[in-house]
């Protein structure tokens, strides 16, 4: 009896305009929407190469760069937006990248609700999403309000195996709809000969893949929740339309303003404040030896000694300042995180959360990367310190390549555990919430 109920509710779900229209949008935006994110990757790797090439590191100035992943073609997150290029020296180490060419600088903003690109995600997001609304919104109300929900019933046929027929029918025609702009989006990526994935990124494909069915889930149980307990179609449908508006884009907005309203961010004026008190038990002796290194640089004859120690001075003061500004960017990433775990009951949050991570274009690699800056400035202040202390063996060491290691995929598969664990109970609470109402429900 019920799979003759999934196959009646999966044909006329397919059969349905509502279903074609929300198909053919999802696969236009997909195609379209792959084919433009494909084009920026090629552009932004070929940017990344030509800067390696062009803008070579000499033994004062040292480039690094930070390459693109190739996984912002489905998921952009933050990979182009938070700067890509760093100069270092032992006088400096930026807190902040520049674009590959030294422009494009990138923003203290580290966290923002809404819809900032239109890739996979989006698609995912808010169509997919919406398609399920509107395919989901008259399960049960629509049979009610034509009569038929009590004709069925008439018949014996248990409630719990009506409603979990129509269940089941509908989530088939959602994940079917899910599998196919997948495969389209994927089979562009495979049929571009510059675009290479390594086994990882498939496993990380495969997790998106799962993110996105538990977040369309999500959605399917809460719309047919509000079908079964509002009677009238066109009263679900309104509820569950607003009820989208405030979980995708209403909730996370107001949850960014209460983070920014509770957890302030110091100013300008008392950051060099800070960095003026971090680096005041060096001041008299910076002053003096600087001094005496601009002098002696003037006469032609630099102790070494003297060389070295001015070395060691404005590293001091290059690391205090760069403490400094490493404490203000934990300061916003406990904004963010302040703001995130305010909206944790949206599941479009939890989900940008996972996509982000799974495709490494979130903060958690961009922070990664700025590690790996700082751990390379520090071979680099040793280097200009063996300058100063033996030539002939400066002379024959090499500062290494930079280099930073990506987060593993069973990290990044571990990291996002809270997200999937907290979109099934979501799923299950709304499926059981669901369940109970239609055995209580009056038919008549």
């Amino acid at each position: 009896m019920i799979w003759t109920i999934v196959k009646r509710e999966m044909l006329e779900y397919l059969k349905s305009a509502k279903f074609l229209i929300g198909l053919a949008i999802t696969l236009v935006l997909i195609t379209f929407s792959t084919i433009i994110n494909i084009n920026d990757f090629k552009q932004r790797h070929q940017d990344y190469l030509n800067a390696q090439q062009e803008m070579k590191s000499d033994s004062f100035r040292v480039q690094v760069y930070r390459p693109p992943q190739v996984l912002s073609i489905l998921i952009q997150g933050y990979d182009r937006k938070l700067g890509n290029r760093i100069e270092l020296t032992y006088l400096n180490i930026p807190a902040q990248p520049s674009g590959y060419m030294g422009q494009l600088t990138s923003q203290h903003h580290r966290y923002l609700a809404g819809f900032s690109a239109v890739d996979f995600a989006f698609v995912v997001r808010v169509v997919l999403s919406l398609m399920v609304i509107f395919l989901a919104y008259n399960a049960i109300s629509e049979e009610k309000t034509h009569g038929t929900l009590k004709l069925m019933l008439a018949n014996r046929l248990p409630r719990d195996q009506l409603l979990l027929g129509k269940f089941i029918g509908g989530l088939f025609v959602v994940m079917g709809s899910l599998v196919i702009s997948t495969i389209v989006s994927l089979l562009i990526i495979l049929f571009n000969p510059a675009i290479s994935l390594a086994s990882s990124d498939w496993a990380r494909i495969l997790g998106l893949l799962g993110i996105s069915a538990l977040y369309l889930i999500c959605f399917y149980t809460l719309s047919l929740f509000i079908s079964v307990v509002v009677s009238r179609p066109s009263i679900a449908l309104l509820v569950l339309l607003q009820l989208w508006i405030f979980l995708i884009i209403i909730y996370p907005n107001l949850s960014v303003l209460a983070a920014e309203n509770l957890y302030n961010l110091p100013s300008e004026q008392v950051i060099e404040k800070r960095k003026e008190t971090a680096f005041q038990p060096y001041n008299e002796e910076f002053t003096r030896v600087t001094r005496a290194f601009h002098d002696a640089v003037e006469k032609g004859d630099v102790p070494n000694e003297l060389a070295l120690r001015n070395v060691e001075l404005w590293s001091i003061k290059a690391e205090k300042n760069y403490e400094v500004d490493r404490e203000f960017g934990n300061c916003l990433s406990h904004q963010m995180n302040l703001a995130q775990t305010l909206s944790i009951l949206s599941p479009a949050v939890l989900y940008d959360q996972a996509e982000n991570r799974l495709a490494r274009t979130g903060m958690a690699e961009f922070e990664r990367f700025m590690d790996g800056v700082y751990r390379h400035w520090q071979k680099l202040v040793e280097w200009q310190k063996l300058r100063r202390i033996d030539i002939e063996a400066y002379r024959k060491t090499k500062l290494l390549d930079f280099a930073y290691p990506s987060e593993t995929t069973a990290y990044g598969f571990v990291t996002t555990m809270p997200q999937w664990v907290i979109l099934f109970l979501f799923s299950l609470i709304l499926f059981t919430l669901a369940y109970t109402a239609f055995l209580r429900k009056d038919v008549r």
